[in-house]
């Protein structure tokens, strides 16, 4: 081992105190620290499900910091100039730390009511503590205002939408009723989805992450449906990023009876009921999340009026549906046409399973009993409808009139030869 070289760099490391290495030990570390304390503020940021929270409490952190870092720098100047040597600096009376966070805070907070610096480094020292008064205010509050803004921005936007309805209804005079059932359709889609269309959220995204969030919330369901077993996997995902999702309010009617289907529904949360006799007062059955209804529509034909709705569906309390229109599925199924097939297959199943029965055709009704035909006319045939045996009927009558006729003649004769 060369032992020159090892006394020249043990010589260079102890070239300064050793306070002043572990001092700047503890900066390196503190730095490192800080690193970690910004990768750990982005992480949990992230993560929170109002992130709004967190960033107020960082910015009031940093305003804490702030003002620990200049009682620090108070209490050094104190020590420069003296401690109690003037009216200015910190006199030694209670604790240091309390004593010198105080005039901190009425400096940088700009509160006044400070005593008046006498020396010329006070003066200096005072000038640059009002300097960054100013601008450190100013940077926390601004910043402090920017994350509340961010974090009310939506609300205020829903608001106004809103306020802006309800002025649009009482310009109108819309009924009081009708107002009412708006103003619970918007409280309710507030809570339920803290904005008024999701979708306009969802188009900000990728386009995979918009595919993997529609997959996660609605691709079991959409797997249940029998008219889409076997179909296409990428279909189904193409069918996904088309569901639109719409909110129906307590008694509201999704399907009424007679209306041409034009899309299909999936109960995402809430429930449906199927009703129907007089006033919709029978219910048949009531349709939970995960269920289908109105799939057998999207593949109906218009042309004999077989896409009609067979029934009315009425909300059962909130109800959160997905609708799927059957543009959206036709232009779809352009791109995948073994899928068409698997479809147009099942559907005439479905339609003769679920679909409405067709009407049996009217029996023919029984033709009047014809009149049965003369003694006579039966020795020589049945009379058919032109009279093709007339003449074989007037011969007969006329060998029966000489029968007749020659029966009176015999019968003349031995009544003449008895009066002899």
């Amino acid at each position: 081992m060369d032992w020159k070289k090892a006394t020249v760099i043990r010589s260079e490391n102890n070239k300064y105190p050793r306070w002043i290495r572990e001092a700047v030990e503890i900066r390196k570390r503190a730095f490192r620290t800080a690193e970690h304390f910004f990768e750990f503020s982005d992480r949990l940021e992230s993560i929170m499900a109002r992130p709004y929270i967190w960033r107020v409490i960082r910015t009031t952190g940093y305003l804490i910091f702030i003002l620990h870092m200049n009682s620090c720098a108070y209490y050094i100047a104190s020590l420069y100039e003296g401690i109690g040597s003037t009216h200015w600096v910190y006199n030694g009376k209670g604790s240091p730390y309390l004593r010198c966070y105080y005039f901190s805070v009425r400096t940088l907070i700009n509160i006044g009511g400070l005593p008046e610096p006498k020396t010329v480094f006070e003066i200096i020292f005072q000038m640059i503590n009002y300097f960054m008064g100013v601008f450190v205010y100013s940077s926390l509050i601004g910043q402090m205002r920017d994350v509340i803004c961010a974090a009310t921005a939506g609300k205020v936007f829903f608001q106004a939408n809103m306020d802006s309805c309800l002025a649009y209804m009482n310009k109108n005079v819309i009924p009081k009723i009708t107002q009412n059932r708006i103003l619970m359709w918007y409280n309710y889609t507030w809570e339920q989805q803290g904005m008024l269309d999701e979708s306009v959220l969802l188009d900000k995204l990728p386009p995979v992450m918009k595919t993997a969030i529609a997959v996660d919330i609605t691709m079991t369901t959409m797997k249940k449906i029998d008219l889409f077993k076997g179909c296409d996997q990428q279909m189904l995902v193409d069918m996904l990023l088309r569901l639109k999702s719409i909110i129906f309010l307590p008694g509201d009617f999704v399907v009424n009876k007679g209306d041409i289907g034009k899309e299909m529904y999936i109960i995402k949360s809430g429930a449906v009921q199927v009703v129907g006799g007089a006033d919709n007062t029978q219910i048949f059955v009531t349709l939970k999340a995960g269920s289908v209804f109105g799939e057998i529509s999207l593949l109906q034909s218009a042309k004999d009026g077989g896409n009609r709705r067979t029934a009315n569906v009425r909300a059962y309390g909130f109800a959160n549906l997905f609708i799927l229109e059957k543009k959206d599925l036709f232009d779809i199924l352009v791109h995948y046409p073994e899928s068409q097939k698997i479809l147009a297959r099942k559907g005439k199943k479905l339609m003769k399973a679920k679909g409405p029965k067709p009407k049996p055709a009217p029996k023919p009704k029984p033709a009047p009993p014809k009149p049965a035909p003369p003694k006579l006319a039966q020795l020589f045939g049945d009379v058919d409808r032109k009279g093709v045996f007339l003449s074989n009927i007037k011969a007969q009558l006329a060998k029966e009139e000489k029968e007749e006729k020659a029966a009176e003649a015999a019968k003349a004769a031995k009544e003449a030869k008895e009066k002899k």
